[in-house]
């Protein structure tokens, strides 16, 4: 109860502290116009594009994915219809070639704050193509998303054909597109360096948040046609209160694995023995210590096949893609699974870098109660993380393919904003905003504090050496 009361009120100093420095209000009026610059952009259609009156995309699973990746660009064909998933795709790829696959790439990696900004710089670069490959695939399934290759009802500069759009027109649209994943990854930028949080996961979450009503009214309408032909009302009620209850139950699950840590307590050289380990201060290892990436990441990899079905006809190659390699089939479900499990250990590593944080604590005169400093540091942390990961990796993949195997076996769309995949970023995502957030009120508090003192100590007094010495 004690401890209960004592989060509340130290939430409360939060949001007070909040609200009573200028720093950290600018970065959140910063952080929130730029999302609503982002989604106003999102529902703005490009020139040339006229969509039919109450045009809804096809709800399959690539199409969702997209959209999600997109943060409802693809609702509008907006300037952001491909979002920020080139961009994320090509963040896999140079990753994974950074892990001793390529020398001169994992150099860059290894060469501290300088070394990053040259990965990124490549990684910008390399983004281009798949831009251009991207934005071709969402314009021909656009004009093309039923599963028989019928026509939308979409027109691009007055025609319902691919093959009737000129080259011309095409590289146009598509230098647009492109050019909307950059001015995605600009915002990103200027919302994690200047604002609050993750720029990429806040700009993902914005759409999920702004289709969360859409999605619900799209589902409900499908349980409502399914059931109400039967005559089955109180089956039709029970559905949709069933549904709702699981999404709401899907939250507090997350909120509580979110929240699970595993502390390893720490002490300092040269402090007297501390019997009680409760005292110690600890390192703390997430249950999810990569937070949402692995899903982000998981789902980008899964649109890589979708964008390729879209260069064949009807023909074999394309059945066999869209039959074993989208979400709409079992054999997809366990690769997204697979593959949400393998980048939550990949990226737990890259969040929590064992070799690091155990030359951080020799450095610091810190260690970790009955183990050796160095080599020995480097191997527990990284056991911990392992079984960490084994228990968090899992029970995350599970979440976010739950919904997909009862859109199967239920035959109600999944929803992506409201699906696992879109609950697990939505969640994510704002409780690490939350912590951004606090983050950024602390370290103001603090330098407002210190300031203060600097000024009644150093400026009134100049002439005395010590005091200019400690400052």
């Amino acid at each position: 109860m004690n401890i209960a009361l004592k989060k509340k009120s130290d939430n409360l100093k939060t949001i007070r502290s909040i609200f009573t420095n200028k720093r950290v209000l600018s970065a959140l009026f910063l952080t929130i116009f730029i999302l609503l610059l982002y989604h106003l952009g999102t529902m703005l259609s490009l020139p040339g594009v006229e969509l039919p009156e109450g045009y809804q995309i096809n709800h399959s699973s690539f199409t969702s994915m997209l959209n999600l990746l997109s943060a409802g660009g693809l609702d509008h064909m907006s300037i952001f219809a491909i979002g920020l998933g080139p961009y994320i795709t090509t963040q896999i790829i140079v990753q994974l070639l950074s892990s001793d696959l390529i020398k001169p790439l994992t150099n860059m990696a290894k060469s501290g704050e300088a070394g990053k900004r040259k990965l990124e710089i490549v990684t910008r670069l390399a983004t281009l193509p798949f831009c251009l490959i991207q934005s071709y695939t969402t314009i021909a399934l656009l004009l093309h998303s039923g599963k028989d290759g019928s026509s939308t009802g979409i027109k691009i500069f007055g025609v319902t054909e691919l093959a009737q759009l000129g080259i011309d027109k095409i590289f146009l649209l598509m230098l647009l597109l492109s050019a909307g994943t950059y001015i995605a990854i600009f915002f990103s930028d200027i919302i994690t360096k200047r604002g609050i949080g993750n720029g990429i996961s806040s700009l993902i979450l914005i759409g999920i948040i702004s289709n969360i009503v859409p999605n619900f009214n799209y589902v409900y309408q499908i349980i409502i046609m399914q059931l109400s032909d039967q005559g089955e009302r109180f089956s039709m009620v029970f559905s949709l209160i069933l549904y709702t209850a699981f999404f709401v139950i899907l939250i507090v699950v997350l909120i509580w694995i979110n929240g699970s840590v595993r502390k390893i307590p720490v002490q300092q050289v040269g402090e007297g023995l501390i019997k009680d380990q409760k005292e110690l201060p600890f390192l703390p290892i997430k249950l999810i210590s990569a937070s949402v990436i692995p899903i982000i990441f998981a789902s980008s990899l899964l649109t890589i096949p979708g964008t390729i079905a879209q260069f064949f006809p009807n023909n074999e190659t394309r059945w066999f893609i869209e039959q074993w390699l989208t979400l709409d089939s079992w054999a997809g479900i366990a690769l997204y699974f697979l593959a949400t499990i393998l980048f939550t250990f990949f990226y737990s590593y890259v969040q929590i870098n064992p070799e690091l944080m155990a030359e951080n604590f020799q450095k610091s005169g810190r260690f970790i109660l009955g183990v050796r400093m160095g080599e020995d540091t480097v191997k527990h942390i990284t056991k911990v993380l392992n079984r960490v990961n084994w228990i968090g990796g899992p029970m995350l993949a599970a979440i976010a393919v739950l919904p997909f195997i009862l859109s199967i076996t239920t035959h109600i769309p999944s929803g992506m904003a409201l699906g696992g995949t879109g609950i697990i970023i939505m969640v994510s995502a704002s409780l690490e905003f939350w912590y951004a957030l606090k983050s950024t009120s602390t370290t103001s508090g603090y330098n407002v504090v210190k300031k203060s003192i600097k000024n009644a100590n150093y400026v009134n007094n100049l002439k005395n050496d010590k005091v200019a010495q400690l400052w």
